[in-house]
């Protein structure tokens, strides 16, 4: 009753609207005085925006107190005082920061009989209106700052708590998960609600741009944000405001090329050996214009691009740890091609290709002086060809890549209302939809995973892109009133999302196959593991399948905030945020996994209340907040800080698995070993439409119900507390100082178990002893049919960790100079720590469980050094412009500096010694023997490249190995932590270099630029400097583990390959900003 209560309540407050809008305005406040420091009550305050003659009027209330809300972000605005008998007083020249207030404590003269108009010159510096950790970045830093990219990693790393992740793909913010930020565009959720991409942005999937980073005007990054009408995430808010026409036209058209020749050659080799890339070209077209429709009324501004890419993968074949050579990698793909006609491509340089076509339109109406309405749209289409490249321990062919095509749509519909008596309303409406499709690249054939040694091969159609759609339709709705009242401005609101989406997801759907060895495949052995997924509605697994997992979802907020001006220096903001997620659709019900498996699995593991059919019913989240602002202006000191509880949001992906993994819309077999071996040789099966049903193991179908996902009936959203303080110190001429620290602790945390599988009952023998859950390396499930048969391949349960938290601190310094008289300057140092239990970085629940290195088991996760720890940093940006022959001519030269603390990774067994994920499995982290035990390890005869390694050698081997290894020597006798150990410090440089011609024609002004812009200047200045390092998966498997000695003798057997180098490799790729090779571009422009 009480849930039909809530949904009805949900849809009568909020009908299919939406999310999470986020600050697209700014503001300005303070108070009026006259000479003898009385409050002037009644005081006039216009402020009008130059570009378009946009006014905005309000008279002082109560203490000389003022607010205007509402404003439009950047300038310049020309602001005038005025009370009757006191000398007017006017500021010009004044830039509003997005999202952040602008105060102003002005006393007017006595008119004294002089009615002249004093003129005071200002812009706003230092961060006068910021409360939390917030980091702003105008249109001077956006077209200043190196960028090859032209992605928003590029300037959101300016941020200094952020940390693009090591694909490159993604940004994390103060030590947090990049999916838990929220990226809004003219306060439009652009998020990839869903959660798949890892960008976390729509069009993530295809690594392309959700906008054109000409149509941005300003950036805005939100960590602590204390005012209440600001939620909906525990990472970091970013929030872009575009560009909107004026009453002059402006615009531009540009165009930006880069290819083969403007790239280094091969790091890290020899001179004589290093090459260049393979040919590619890189395109980037563009144009923006503004302008009036009607002066001072209607303006519009309109942006196209279109970009083409390609990103050359090169792998040197030296690099690479496992068993085989090149002639082995030859030998498998002519197998393939003579024996099953399938051509697996390339596997030294898989090329990536992308594509995508982006629109921005906006219409700027003045209604009235008390109405201002904005509309917006945009339209970001692309496609990816999406190649795996080959590394260190994976050789990777080309047609095990897929194609991802993507088209999102949005609109934006904003109406800023200004009352009597300074009353405001913001009201935002706004609507995206999202279509994203994934087909395998080259002719469809099985997936199969041979393993070799340290290494394996993988080939064939990708296991997750044979049946995969995803459509989205997201609807958000904001409104906040904000009044005014003495000494308070009070706000009060509401935020609202409602999600539509549709995945279709059928993993493995044309067989998945894992070999031992090379030898066990070409020779056509039994493999180690088979997998399978299909529908089991249909009997269809394309992506018209019955079995997609298709559902709605609503997530409500209201907020109440209160700024308190106590006095000139201090403000007190106050605020409380009500939050409450509903899934308004019912998922199937499998009756057998209620009616009978419940009561198997209960004795045990805790389900927390979860059942087949049922979604998570998540509770109201309280979010209060208390924030501060003291300034001390005769000082030029700002002392800024606060505390309160942030709630996030959540993937959809994860939930969503509850619609898709049920045990009654898709079917899955995950063989035993035994079974695989009643099925004669040859096994393999290369048609992909004839694969393997149930019945071939001897299994029925109503015991193949594959994959289940439960969520805990009680469950509730990530949730946590966090705090700052801050100083800030006004130098003068624009520079401040700052230092900050920032505090936060998890509160409501995810957390995964597999509550398929058996305890363990047994451990492994001798030193690092450690759980045991099968000799074989199979996991038993438990027993839930009266026969013994379990008909799941594992059931995931997703519940809030019970036990001790994650949590993370940075503390930073900076010093920053506006730009003013033609240059910049901004360096920073920042320190963090991470701590998580799971890191939940996957879009499948199965594998936020099996991709956790732990010791124990991934059922015994316990908190460890987070994928996201941000570790050291330090960043410095300096431009200079020079401008001559009386201003025809300009250059202008930028640096960035990022020096990083390398990422964490994990020593880790290759194999599974624990067995609760399977025998081949990686993520077993290894115990570190002392040189005594070391003696006592039992090795098997390894032969590695034709040479065959002794027990003696592989224990001297390892013992080398360990004893020149400052972290794991350090960590004798104790298992090795996971992300215990970091890849080395990295020092990249990036340049802009860009001349300005000014060309007058007919009374205006043309500037013609040329650009050229290098990503790590550092490595073009010395091709020994610069170097970037990269680790497949942030883990090294430094020691194979051979099975045990036997079911009754749990004795570890090992083998070891002879090291040479390091674990980690050079990044040679094409990607700017991860490269460890100098990537440059050239860029033509012309500003009107």
């Amino acid at each position: 009753m009480l849930k039909r209560l809530t949904q009805s309540l949900v849809l009568l407050l909020a009908i299919p609207f939406a999310l999470l809008a986020q600050e697209t305005n700014s503001s300005i406040g303070g108070t009026v005085k006259g000479s003898n420091n009385e409050p002037l009550v009644g005081a006039t305050i216009t402020a009008t925006h130059v570009p378009t003659g946009t006014l905005y009027r309000v008279i002082s209330r109560s203490g000389g107190s003022f607010n205007i809300n509402n404003m439009q972000p950047g300038g310049p605005y020309s602001i005038t005082f005025s009370f009757v008998g006191f000398t007017p007083e006017t500021r010009n020249d004044v830039f509003l920061t997005l999202g952040d207030k602008a105060n102003f404590n002005i006393v007017l003269p006595d008119a004294a009989g002089n009615l002249t108009e004093v003129v005071v010159a200002a812009r706003r510096t230092g961060n006068a209106g910021r409360v939390g950790t917030e980091t702003s970045i105008g249109r001077d830093k956006i077209n200043g700052i190196p960028t090859v990219n032209r992605n928003l990693n590029d300037y959101l790393r300016y941020t200094p708590q952020a940390k693009v992740t090591s694909d490159g793909a993604g940004i994390s913010i103060a030590g947090q998960n990049n999916r838990f930020n929220a990226f809004y565009i003219d306060g439009a959720i652009n998020n990839d609600v869903f959660g798949i991409a890892a960008s976390g942005t729509n069009g993530g999937q295809a690594n392309i741009n959700p906008i054109s980073i000409d149509a941005i005007d300003q950036f805005q990054v939100v960590i602590s944000p204390y005012d209440a009408s600001i939620g909906g995430f525990t990472g970091g808010g970013i929030n872009a405001t575009t560009r909107s026409g004026t009453n002059t036209v402006t615009g531009s058209v540009w165009g930006y090329y880069r290819d083969e020749k403007l790239a280094g050659k091969t790091p890290g080799v020899p001179k004589a050996n290093a090459t260049r890339l393979a040919p590619f070209k890189n395109q980037l077209y563009g144009f923006r214009v503004g302008g009036p429709i009607i002066k001072n009324k209607l303006f519009f501004f309109l942006l196209g691009e279109y970009q083409k890419e390609e990103r050359p993968q090169p792998f040197d074949m030296s690099t690479y740890r496992g068993n085989g050579n090149i002639d082995s990698v030859n030998k498998l793909a002519n197998y393939l091609r003579n024996t099953f006609g399938y051509e697996p491509g390339s596997f030294l340089d898989n090329p990536e290709k992308v594509k995508a076509t982006r629109i921005t339109a906006k219409v700027d109406w003045n209604l009235n002086s008390a109405n201002k309405l904005t509309f917006s749209y945009r339209y970001n289409d692309g496609e990816r060809y999406n190649t795996s490249t080959s590394s260190t321990t994976s050789i990777n062919f080309y047609n095990n890549g897929y194609i991802f095509p993507t088209t999102t749509h949005t609109a934006t519909a904003e109406l800023r209302s200004t009352f009597k008596r300074g009353s405001t309303n913001r009201f935002l409406l706004t609507y995206t939809n999202v279509l994203d499709d994934r087909n395998p690249i080259g002719q469809p054939f099985p997936r199969v995973t041979i393993n070799d040694g340290s290494g394996r091969y993988v080939f064939g159609t990708e296991n997750f892109s044979g049946a995969n759609l995803l459509a989205q339709k997201n609807w958000t709705l904001y409104d906040a009133f904000k009044i005014n009242l003495g000494k308070h401005a009070m706000t009060i609101g509401t935020d609202n999302l409602y999600s539509d989406a549709k995945n279709v997801f059928i993993r493995d759907n044309f067989g998945t196959y894992t070999y031992a060895n090379l030898n066990a495949f070409m020779t056509g052995q039994n493999p180690t593991r088979y997998q399978r997924s299909f529908s089991l509605l249909d009997n269809n697994n394309e992506k018209g399948t019955a079995s997609a997992a298709a559902f709605k979802y609503i997530n409500l907020a209201f907020f109440v905030n209160d700024e308190v001006r106590l006095n000139d220096r201090f403000t007190l903001n106050l605020g409380v945020r009500l939050d409450k997620t509903e899934f308004l659709t019912t998922p199937r019900t499998d009756a057998f996994f209620n009616d009978s498996a419940i009561a198997k699995i209960s004795p045990y593991y805790d389900l927390h209340g979860a059942r087949s059919g049922q979604i998570a019913n998540v509770p109201w989240s309280v979010s209060p907040r208390v924030g501060f602002t003291y300034r001390i202006p005769e000082e030029r000191i700002t002392i800024r800080g606060g505390v309160g509880l942030f709630t996030g949001r959540m993937p959809l992906v994860w939930p969503g698995g509850v619609y898709n993994n049920n045990g009654v819309s898709v079917g899955g077999i995950d063989p035993t070993a035994t079974q695989i071996a009643s099925v004669p040789a040859p096994f393999f099966k290369p048609d992909p439409y004839n694969q393997y049903s149930s019945t071939d193991f001897g299994i029925s179908l109503a015991n193949s119900k594959g994959q289940v996902d439960l969520m805990a009936k009680e469950f509730k959203l990530p949730k946590i507390f966090r705090t700052s303080l801050a100083v800030d110190k006004q130098l003068g001429k624009g520079w401040t100082v700052t230092v900050e620290g920032l505090f936060t602790k998890n509160l409501q945390e995810i957390y995964y178990q597999n509550v398929n599988i058996l305890p363990p009952t047994m451990t492994s023998v001798g030193p690092g002893s450690r759980n045991v859950y099968s000799f074989s390396g199979t996991p038993g499930n438990i027993p839930l049919r009266s026969s013994g048969i379990n008909p799941y391949t594992g059931i995931y349960l997703l519940y809030n960790n019970p036990g001790k938290k994650g949590y993370s601190y940075n503390i930073s310094a900076s010093i920053d100079k506006a730009f003013r008289d033609g240059w910049a300057f901004n360096a920073n140092w920042v320190y963090g720590n991470s701590i998580v239990n799971n890191e939940t970085t996957s879009s499948q629940n199965n594998s936020q469980w099996n991709t956790m290195e732990t010791v124990q088991g991934r059922n015994f996760v316990v908190r460890s050094t987070s994928d996201f720890d941000l570790g050291h940093r330090i960043s410095a940006y300096v431009s200079k412009k020079f401008s001559y022959l009386q201003n025809k001519m300009a250059t202008t030269i930028s640096l960035v500096y990022n020096g990083q603390q390398g990422a964490p990774f994990s020593y880790i067994y290759s194999n599974s010694m624990i067995g609760d994920n399977g025998r081949s499995a990686f993520g077993d982290l290894i115990y570190v023997p002392t040189s005594s035990e070391i003696q006592s390890m039992a090795f098997l005869s390894n032969t590695v490249s034709g040479v065959t390694y002794t027990q003696a050698d592989q224990r001297q081997m390892l013992e080398d190995y360990i004893a020149g290894n400052k972290y794991l020597n350090k960590r004798r006798g104790q298992f090795a932590e996971r992300n215990g150990s970091r890849l080395p410090f990295t020092h990249v440089i990036d340049l802009q270099v860009q001349q300005d011609f000014n060309i007058k024609l007919g009374g205006k002004t043309y500037t013609v630029q040329v650009s050229y812009n290098v990503s790590n200047f550092t490595n073009m200045l010395n091709r020994n400097w610069g170097k970037t390092y990269f680790l497949n998966f942030d883990q090294y498997s430094l020691i194979q583990f051979a099975g045990y000695v036997s079911a009754s003798n749990l004795t570890p057997q090992y083998r070891f390959n002879p090291q040479t180098g390091t674990p980690w490799g050079l990044s040679t790729s094409s990607i700017p900003g991860l490269s460890a090779r100098y990537i440059s571009q050239l860029g033509l422009r012309i500003n009107f």
